[in-house]
């Protein structure tokens, strides 16, 4: 009678014969009409659990051991208890076979699981509405930067421009590049937190994508004339890696050494083994330093070391790239750490990564843009595209370069001209009005045979696989220049050929 749990024995026809006191307290009956008026457990049990207890009790008689099964139990007040039954057959006093049943309290245990599963879907889904947002303000704030990069790309290459107009231009370019790197993190930033960051892995010379990020900083270096010393002395240097991924990793720890350090300043990029199959980068600045206490928090999303070092560098930024660097880093299996003995002592950087066997074949090199192109003369463009200056001025700008360009601001547009006229590559837009470049692509590739290019605001892994599964030949992501979107032409068209 004090058992902790329910305990019920059952005649073969499912009539409840007695029961401790727990056990009556669950059916919400009294033990003295249990014990003495033959009541069914089938009365108790709620009507959407009958059959599993039907089948509980034949399974029981069939196999001659314990079985167990969960179910709700529901009292005549309309109550339920959610119960954990396990019941064995066995033979009464009288020799008659009888089930003899535990039961289990189990309601607090689910109640607690339904409210974690139910917090584990709001977690779920706020993630699910922050990547849409995100993805969205993304589309949003790259399509205006798109014709003004080309702009002002086409205004820096026009002939006769004054050193004074460059210099301005550049300085547009530059501004507008920053906007973009700022997109950039945080988008990577949503897929760093939502445990998405995809990588592409294979082969790569890590010595080359430090060149390449070195290159990529060069103009800064040498316009604040510092001293950079380069000694890539790792006799294994080559990695299991995204290579893109690894350049941004470079490109971020060499661009914070250029910032934080004065102008005339030095700063050295190393490599070595220390260790076999380890592979050690670091990038050592002779500038401001750190304060010891923000060493632990320097990886941290939207951490600013301080106000006051803000102030002496020209700006912060958004405090995102060291965060997703370390990110990608540790997705690689690698360590990034820091070193600084304080303010105005310099900090250094430190990548790990292990090495792999250089390969005797084919060494990932991220791509460049195809020097020569293959036909511009004459080749047919249909370009489909809702934002009108982007539009208009990519429009122009290609129709300069000698292609024949067909402008639609919606696919109603596009569909109508291509009944008109033949084109030789379809160049379009993702988000159209009336639908989407995928869906446009399929139509008129099935009717007329045509290839694609993609431009889209949304440039995650899954945005260009869909544009791939769709039959794009390439997904360029916003802001576009012109060069850009000709290089990606000339390849669609090689392709083609």
């Amino acid at each position: 009678d004090l058992a902790p749990v329910g305990l019920i024995r059952l005649n073969l026809k499912g009539q409840i014969l007695e029961a401790n006191i727990l056990g009556a307290q669950m059916l919400d009956e009294t033990r003295t009409l249990l014990n003495t008026v033959p009541r069914t457990f089938f009365a108790h049990v709620s009507p959407e659990s009958h059959v599993v207890f039907q089948q509980h009790l034949e399974s029981a008689l069939a196999s001659g051991k314990m079985e167990t099964c969960e179910l709700s139990l529901r009292n005549t007040a309309g109550h339920e208890t959610f119960v954990r039954i396990q019941s064995v057959v066995s033979h009464s006093e009288k020799d008659e076979k009888d089930f003899y049943l535990t039961l289990t309290d189990l309601t607090e245990r689910r109640e607690i699981e339904q409210k974690l599963e139910l917090q584990r879907g709001l977690a779920e889904a706020a993630v699910t509405s922050k990547e849409l947002f995100f993805g969205m303000l993304s589309h949003e704030l790259r399509n205006p930067l798109t014709p003004l990069v080309a702009l002002l790309e086409d205004l820096a290459t026009e002939p006769g421009r004054s050193a004074k107009d460059r210099a301005a231009l550049a300085i547009m370019r530059r501004n507008l590049d920053l906007e973009t790197h700022f997109i950039d993190d945080l988008l990577d930033l949503t897929r760093v937190t939502s445990g998405k960051l995809e990588l592409h892995r294979e082969t790569t010379d890590a010595h080359l994508c430090l060149r390449q990020a070195i290159e990529i900083c060069q103009l800064e270096i040498d316009a604040k004339k510092l001293q950079l010393a380069i000694e890539l002395d790792a006799p294994r240097h080559f990695v299991d890696a995204d290579a893109s991924r690894l350049q941004q990793i470079f490109w971020n720890l060499i661009k914070n050494a250029v910032k934080f350090t004065p102008a005339g300043g030095r700063i050295a990029i190393q490599t070595r083994s220390d260790k076999p199959s380890r592979l050690s980068v670091d990038v050592r600045d002779a500038g401001i330093g750190i304060d010891p206490w923000a060493l632990s928090h320097l990886f941290e999303p939207f951490f600013q070391v301080q106000q006051s070092l803000k102030q002496r560098t020209g700006g912060g930024g958004l405090g995102l790239g060291l965060a997703i660097c370390k990110a990608i880093t540790e997705a690689h299996g690698g360590a990034l750490t820091a070193v600084s003995s304080g303010l105005n002592k310099g900090t250094t950087f430190r990548l790990e990564l292990a090495t792999v066997a250089e390969p005797h074949g084919q060494v990932h090199r991220l791509s460049t843009n195809t020097a020569a192109p293959a036909r511009r003369e004459g080749l047919r463009l249909l370009f489909v595209e809702d934002h009108d200056d982007t539009r208009e001025v990519l429009a122009r700008l290609l129709s300069l370069r000698g292609y024949c360009v067909e402008a639609a601001r919606n696919a109603q547009e596009a569909r109508s001209i291509s009944s008109e006229k033949t084109f030789d590559l379809l160049v379009s837009d993702i988000a159209l009005p009336d639908a989407t470049g995928c869906e446009l692509l399929k139509e008129l590739g099935a009717k007329h045979r045509l290839c694609g290019i993609a431009m889209s605001g949304f440039g995650s892994d899954a945005d260009v696989a869909q544009s791939r599964a769709a039959g794009f030949l390439e997904h360029l992501v916003k802001p576009i220049d012109a060069p850009a979107l000709d290089a990606a032409i000339q390849r669609a068209v090689g392709n083609l050929a």
